[in-house]
């Protein structure tokens, strides 16, 4: 049984994937990449943004053919979007055989036997379902990093976001098991994991410890062999100095934060249920930098929210300019069915969504062109991740701070960790040569 499996969206979609992907393989599945002779194709989706839905649509769409060609395969439709849309899929694509929600991927294998046998639509969106997080732990794309879901759905209930209505109320893993779970992946050769849930700041608030993420990371940062931790993603409400102390004074944490602003304005946080505001998330990041010398902070923001105004635009420009993200991720605001902007009217033009979503990006750009040019000829700390895909006589890696390095080498340095000294710079790349391998808990000096 040859497995086509593609993933849209977030990390923990991916990993989910992996989880699907070991559960099939226990059932005898093979992975492929040739979607032409898979006899099982799925794709694990993302609701957040009605484009990331229309590109999986437009995809699936087009396997009517190969479905006419060859009746006997098993098409599905997994993830955040199987879990909105259900049974609609089926309307809009009749030659889907399969939708499994966001808590019924564990099933994946017995939910395919079934499709092919009884040869008729089968839905599996359980809203209550509980999620077994057994993984394989030889089924990931990278022998040496893994991510590593602590927790799962959201209680925030973002205007914007579908999350907590496809994904539910907020749920944590118990601490040893995710835990053993990272010991298993330190033993099969992962070097570094990094922690997923839509909130980890708020890890263990489901089972009585909220705050209890600085021990996870504690016990995770004295595991043999494993050289990097990061975990994402920290909403601003829920960050605490206890956890900016924990990447200080932890070896294996890296001083990278990924803490979505979302906007600069007051007025639009507030529309969007966010709970700071825009001088509150100022005083977090100052202090994260006065805590943590050197740490690296990415970002997300949306542009063009209802009712967002030139000028709230403008204060999100500042906020961007000013703080001087490592990374921003930007997106152009659009409706989600079952969220409560979705009463709001969607009134600024696609054309000026287009226009913010630019400049938001080309100010990025100017922070990471300056940001970056301030490394060249510095030594900084590598972990390889593998061959450049532009370019096989070179491989890639990222800092701690997670910009992306790339340097002459092969397959053989994969997972290493190497002083590279940084020669030349893009916005988005930085070029160097290795000169040494170093330690796996070596704390580097403070990029500026």
């Amino acid at each position: 049984m040859k497995v086509f499996i593609h993933a849209f969206g977030c990390q923990m979609n991916k990993l989910d994937a992996e989880l699907a992907m070991g559960a099939l393989r226990r059932a005898g599945g093979e992975p492929t990449e040739n979607v032409e002779e898979a006899d099982v194709i799925l794709y694990h989706t993302c609701s957040v943004r009605e484009h990331a839905e229309e590109r999986v649509y437009s995809n699936v769409g087009k396997l009517k053919f190969l479905k006419r060609r060859r009746p006997e395969i098993v098409i599905g439709i997994m993830g955040c979007m199987a879990q909105k849309d259900r049974g609609a899929i089926f309307e809009r694509l009749p030659h889907v055989d399969l939708v499994v929600g966001t808590r019924e991927f564990p099933r994946i294998a017995e939910l395919v036997e079934e499709a092919r046998t009884t040869r008729k639509h089968l839905l599996a969106c359980s809203e209550e379902a509980p999620v077994d997080e057994a993984r394989d732990p030889a089924v990931r794309p990278n022998r040496t990093q893994a991510f590593l879901t602590i927790m799962r759905g959201c209680d925030n209930f973002c205007a914007y976001c579908i999350v907590p209505s496809v994904r539910g109320r907020e749920t944590s893993r118990p601490l040893g098991e995710v835990v053993a779970e990272a010991r298993r992946l330190v033993d099969d050769g992962v070097v570094e994991i990094t922690l997923l849930g839509q909130n980890v700041n708020s890890y263990g608030k489901s089972f009585g410890r909220p705050g209890v993420l600085v021990e996870l990371l504690e016990r995770l940062d004295r595991l043999n062999g494993l050289a990097r931790i990061r975990f994402v993603t920290s909403h601003p409400k829920d960050m605490s100095r206890e956890i900016l102390q924990a990447v200080r004074d932890l070896p294996r944490v890296c001083e990278h934060l990924h803490m979505p602003a979302q906007s600069g304005s007051d007025r639009i946080l507030k529309a969007m249920n966010r709970k700071y505001t825009a001088a509150h998330y100022r005083e977090l990041v100052a202090m994260a930098r006065e805590i943590v010398p050197g740490i690296a902070i990415a970002s997300d923001f949306i542009v063009g929210f209802p009712g967002e105004t030139e000028g709230e635009f403008d204060q999100t420009a500042d906020l961007v300019r000013d703080l001087r993200f490592q990374n921003s991720f930007v997106f152009k605001y659009s409706p989600r069915p079952g969220t409560a902007a979705a009463k709001l009217s969607d009134d600024v033009l696609p054309e000026e969504k287009k226009r913010r979503n630019l400049e938001l990006l080309e100010i990025q750009l100017r922070v990471n062109r300056e940001e970056h040019a301030a490394l060249v000829g510095r030594e900084v700390e590598v972990l390889v991740e593998g061959v450049s895909a532009r370019d096989a006589r070179r491989v890639t890696g990222r800092l701690r701070t997670n910009q992306i390095v790339v340097f002459p080498g092969g397959e053989e340095l994969t997972g290493k960790l190497l002083r590279v000294r940084i020669l030349s710079a893009t916005p988005l790349t930085l070029v160097g040569e290795a000169s040494a391998e170093c330690g796996t808990n070596e704390r580097p000096p403070a990029t500026p």
